[in-house]
């Protein structure tokens, strides 16, 4: 039970969580997002979770609920100085359209801020420009850094599709860590799959001004993997978005 009186994420965003889905008793990407917490846990000096433990639980009652396909939260807090994890489960439900809209974030985020690369509670900036961007009809915003580069979304990592007629020079690119971005575990497996279908998938700063220029956009977290993207201004092509997604989604059981 969480108490407000003392709990470090509910007074002051200390603490860190991980979201993911479960299709038939199958946590997708289990392992990869506990490492990825894990990794946060040490980081910020404090105790990791036990893996196993955690997946028996978890699976426990994602069966006591007979959920067929769930969303799952893990929260790690401290209580009174000592740790905390919560659960919560929900049936699955996709937030997004067939086609998102994104706009972008006139808040500028400082380029390669290290906490910007742990998912913590402190969601703030994040939650507050993502009402705006609903209360204008936008799916996503997307943030940039103060040197002038593409970063990720509020909730997602973001992937630009760049090619010449009959797809000739086809590559994909996607931001680097090093801009201080949340090393997505879809993100990961998209750079994975592009490697496997031999596209080529460039890892770097991405000057705002081509997020404008790119013949596809598509989105990626692990609630809804690939997810493709229109834009008021320009009716973007899909075809290589939906070719990613469907291996994306055949590999990974993402169905």
């Amino acid at each position: 039970m969480i108490d407000p009186f003392s709990n470090s994420a509910f007074k002051y965003g200390f603490g860190l969580f991980e979201t993911m889905r479960a299709i038939n008793s199958e946590i997708i990407f289990f392992d990869e997002h506990i490492n990825r917490l894990n990794s946060s846990l040490k980081y910020f000096g404090l105790s990791p979770v036990e893996k196993e433990l955690i997946k028996r639980k978890l699976l426990s009652e994602i069966n006591k609920r007979k959920l067929k396909d769930a969303r799952i939260r893990i929260t790690y807090s401290l209580q009174k100085e000592k740790p905390l994890i919560t659960f919560e489960f929900a049936p699955y439900t996709n937030s997004f359209p067939q086609l998102a809209r994104i706009t972008v974030s006139n808040y500028l985020l400082k380029h390669n801020e290290e906490l910007r690369k742990h998912k913590t509670t402190n969601y703030f900036i994040n939650y507050y420009e993502y009402r705006k961007a609903r209360s204008s009809n936008y799916d996503e915003v997307i943030f940039c850094d103060d040197k002038g580069h593409i970063l990720e979304g509020s909730r997602t990592n973001i992937f630009l599709v760049f090619y010449k007629k009959n797809f000739n020079d086809l590559k994909i690119c996607t931001p680097t860590l090093k801009c201080g971005i949340l090393p997505g575990v879809a993100r990961e497996k998209i750079i994975q799959v592009c490697k496997s279908l031999k596209i080529k998938i460039e890892v770097s700063p991405i000057p705002k001004k081509l997020l404008y220029k790119a013949n596809e956009i598509f989105l990626s977290n692990s609630l809804n993997g690939i997810i493709p993207v229109t834009t008021s201004s320009t009716d973007f092509k899909k075809e290589i978005t939906y070719h990613l997604k469907e291996h994306f989604d055949k590999y990974f059981n993402f169905n």
